[in-house]
């Protein structure tokens, strides 16, 4: 099992690319991303951590009216 970090931004979900073997490292990595951009004056997104098995590709669900805040299967 991995983690996927993934980015919202305004409704929109982005693939940060970025896979970890740990949840806590996932959600570390984050927030010092977000603390980066903070010290830029940039606006943090919010994010989540999910866990996908290894070698299994990830499909995002996003309906026109999104309903779920996890729409991923």
């Amino acid at each position: 099992m991995e983690f996927l970090l993934i980015w919202v931004l305004t409704g929109n979900f982005l693939d940060s690319g970025l896979r970890f073997d740990e949840a806590g490292s996932c959600y570390a990595s984050a927030q010092n991303s977000g603390m980066e951009m903070r010290d830029l004056g940039m606006a943090v997104p919010k994010f989540i951590c999910i866990p996908v098995a290894k070698d299994k590709e990830l499909k995002l669900l996003i309906p026109d009216t999104p309903r779920s805040n996890f729409p991923f299967n």
